[in-house]
């Protein structure tokens, strides 16, 4: 092709032009923010100061893109964690069953995102504007910008645009349905506070700490702590509704030493703040199956948040970019027309969607309909992981799923099963 055109300088963006180099002898990248020349934030990363960790698929598909991406991290001041030795993850304060494979690549996400785009952007024509609209009918040859400029003549037009993309809109306005939408109404808060740490200090004897209070305890949540450089630590608490967390350092102390995993207050008790509490809030999760739109333009397809959103504390959020990517690919080598872009991003957001909401519907405060099998799902996942708390091979193919290299539905074999069945049978 000639000219492909991307919404959005998001990560999902940044991949969706590294894959569209090798197809497009011209890219360009229509971004509105002033993207920085450093590992600073930006307006459209508002959650780029919260807690993130780089799952094991996630961290592959990276490294296929940019050969020498967690080295440059690393050198960045970025601390790669080996479970057991220096990660533990951690079930309504119970240690979940050490598992080896994948190292735990907890990093701060505007440094990520620096080294992207220091690897795509001088490759690419950036234009600092906003896409507004899609121009043509049936086959979208470019787009329209809120300067009141075109950029027409591409082949291919890919928005990336995150959560609040106006692609509906823009589909409404040439004549064509947007796609279904589901969401999950969660009302997640998250608050992040970073501090001072000293060479090789460790807290319980630990670097990197994930801990899961569960849908049946008392204030469910998700809280991390890991190093962020060599002289810092980040760590990050969550709650729901009533129960989300406040920018009052107070209050963040105070969870810290109520958090069932030790390491928690043992930060409190023993590191100085190093800066203010920063707190982010998410609504809901939601996804957009253009899978079932019967009408859609070819040459314009979608990636990243703007297709599903699921809940961070999952940290599906790049992994999910980078296989959006990866089924990008697959696709322009193909040939095929947009359905059969759109049947390989069906299979990628099942599987995060239902790894994430069969946890979110067993909260107590979400009143999303559940699907007539929901009974079922929610009996065999509890029960999986339960076992992946006391049996090796569970456990492994459990973590497998969380660093999303299986679907859940892999998990469904008779070895997993008839050792779910054992665990759930000695369960007291």
């Amino acid at each position: 092709m000639k000219r492909a055109v991307v919404a959005g300088g998001s990560v999902a963006g940044l991949l969706a032009a590294r894959v569209l180099r090798e197809w497009a002898d011209e890219v360009v990248l229509v971004e509105p923010d002033l993207l920085p020349t450093g590992p600073f934030s930006r307006p459209g990363t508002a959650h780029a100061e919260q807690f993130h960790v780089l799952l094991g698929l996630g961290q592959e598909l990276l490294a296929h893109w940019f050969p020498g991406l967690l080295d440059d991290l690393v050198a960045a001041g970025v601390v790669v964690c080996t479970p057991g030795r220096d990660g533990r993850m951690f079930v309504d304060g119970q240690p979940r069953p050490v598992v080896a494979g994948d190292v735990l690549v907890p990093f701060y996400r505007p440094l990520l995102d620096w080294h992207i785009r220091e690897a795509v952007l001088p490759t690419v024509r950036l234009l600092p504007d906003r896409v507004v609209g899609l121009l043509g009918g049936s086959r979208v040859q470019g787009v329209r910008l809120a300067s009141g400029s075109v950029v027409d003549g591409a082949d291919l037009v890919v928005d990336a645009t995150g959560r609040g993309s106006r692609l509906g809109t823009w589909l409404a306005d040439e004549g064509f349905p947007g796609p279904p939408r589901t969401r999950v109404e969660l009302d997640l808060g998250y608050a992040t506070a970073l501090y001072h740490r000293t060479p090789d200090q460790r807290l319980d004897d630990l670097l990197a700490v994930h801990s899961l209070r569960s849908p049946v305890s008392a204030r469910p949540g998700v809280s991390c702590i890991a190093p962020l450089g060599p002289d810092r630590w980040m760590c990050t608490i969550s709650g729901y509704g009533d129960d989300r967390p406040t920018r009052d350092p107070d209050e963040f102390t105070a969870r810290c030493l109520l958090e069932p995993a030790d390491a928690f207050a043992a930060l409190a008790r023993t590191c100085e703040p190093a800066g203010p509490v920063r707190t982010h809030r998410f609504p809901h999760s939601l996804r957009r199956d253009f899978h079932l739109v019967a009408d859609f333009p070819e040459g314009l397809v979608p990636v990243g948040d703007a297709v599903a959103s699921f809940n961070p504390i999952y940290g599906q959020g790049v992994p999910s970019a980078a296989l959006h990517a990866s089924a990008l690919s697959a696709w322009l080598a193909t040939g095929e027309p947009t359905t059969g872009y759109f049947r390989r991003l069906k299979v990628i957001v099942d599987a995060a969607w239902q790894t994430s909401t069969t946890e979110d519907l067993r909260l107590p405060h979400v009143t999303a309909a559940r699907p007539l099998t929901y009974p079922f799902q929610r009996a065999i996942s509890s029960a999986i992981d339960h076992a992946a708390m006391t049996d090796p091979l569970v456990a492994q193919r459990f973590a497998e799923v969380i660093n999303m290299r299986i679907r859940p539905v892999d998990m469904l074999t008779p070895a997993v099963l008839g050792r779910t069945l054992l665990a759930t049978l000695r369960k007291p």
